[in-house]
């Protein structure tokens, strides 16, 4: 079985995951059931800023592992945005991506093209799974792009599985003709 994709937005602006929902689907991506204090939580939790947050640790703890099982639960490739990672050390992104296991994280990054995308999470993810997106979108622009790099990973997917196939059945047209 082919693995989901957890496109994870990084970036240094927020945005309104719920009115993108719409857009999202035309490429067959969902927000996992996690409510905005879930995400801002899991920020506060992965980056260990609590104290700076005026919370207890009590608080946030489980918030990011929260997050990813309900992703599972959605049984779709989905899409989360958490604009606190952007910060994170690269400990900190090695963290995040392990409760990620079992997906294919593709990381969508709005910082422009002026400020440098975070080393700490271009390194972690595999070369290609990085989109670095103009900062200035607004959330539907945003929501249009994630859907269409949904696509093209869609693509890319079917395209190996044809490959798979073809070759496959060559080998089936082999042993008939012997």
């Amino acid at each position: 079985m082919a693995k989901r994709l957890f496109l994870l937005h990084v970036g240094p602006g927020s945005v309104d995951v719920a009115t993108m929902t719409d857009a999202l689907g035309l490429g067959g991506v969902v927000v996992p059931d996690a409510t905005a204090e879930d995400l801002e939580h899991a920020g506060i939790e992965i980056r260990r800023s609590h104290k700076a947050a005026g919370l207890k640790r009590k608080q946030v703890e489980g918030a990011w592992a929260r997050v990813c099982r309900r992703a599972r639960k959605a049984k779709h490739d989905c899409f989360v945005s958490v604009p606190a990672f952007f910060d994170a050390t690269p400990e900190q992104a090695a963290l995040a991506l392990d409760g990620l296991d079992g997906f294919k994280v593709v990381l969508v990054l709005t910082s422009g093209f002026t400020v440098e995308p975070p080393a700490a999470w271009t390194s972690l993810v595999k070369g290609g799974r990085t989109h670095l997106l103009p900062s200035r979108l607004t959330d539907a622009q945003l929501a249009a792009q994630v859907a269409r790099i949904a696509l093209i990973e869609e693509e890319a997917r079917l395209d190996k599985r044809l490959a798979k196939v073809s070759r496959r059945r060559k080998q089936v047209n082999r042993k008939l003709a012997a």
